[in-house]
């Protein structure tokens, strides 16, 4: 079944462009960071390459993140593609873990790569990053980071679709 939606000033319904974005599928990403400014980490599902030259990665944060300041003034991140057994670390990076919001990173055990930014240990992949560029769109900043160093591991990744985690399966 389909739908459509029409709504107020872009034409589209706002409820109907969540419920539809909801509905694909995506990696599951812990973004953290460490520095002068401090430590913190935030899950997003929007990281994607950008560039191989530079190595280049990009994800999405929303203008009232609490870790936006804390990750600008740093000028570095980790992009930790979570594996397929990482949903424990996902929820509490998202702040869904009460005993845990005061610290995130006691969820899993941490190492660090070239920038000093947290990269999780057993993660899928691990890119290490200095932020490149910073774009706003709407509601949201697209942070570009060219990767300095990066790991990645024989294992399944984590994927999120219409709210829940899930593993890849081979068709």
């Amino acid at each position: 079944m389909s739908e459509t939606g029409h709504g107020q000033g872009s034409g589209i319904d706002a409820a109907l462009f969540r419920q539809a974005m909801g509905r694909t599928a995506s990696g599951v990403t812990v973004v953290t960071t460490d520095g002068d400014a401090g430590r913190g980490g935030v899950t997003v599902s929007s990281l994607c390459s950008l560039s191989m030259e530079p190595p280049s990665v990009l994800f999405c944060l929303h203008k009232g993140s609490r870790i936006l300041s804390t990750l600008m003034s740093n000028g570095v991140f980790a992009a930790n593609i979570l594996a397929h057994d990482q949903h424990r670390v996902a929820d509490s990076f998202a702040g869904l873990i009460p005993e845990l919001r005061e610290d995130r990173f006691a969820v899993a055990d941490w190492d660090a790569l070239h920038t000093g930014a947290p990269v999780l240990r057993d993660a899928l992949c691990r890119f290490d990053c200095k932020i490149a560029s910073v774009f706003e769109f709407g509601t949201h900043h697209i942070i570009a980071g060219e990767v300095v160093a990066l790991e990645s591991f024989e294992t399944k990744p984590l994927v999120y679709s219409n709210r829940a985690y899930h593993k890849l399966e081979v068709a």
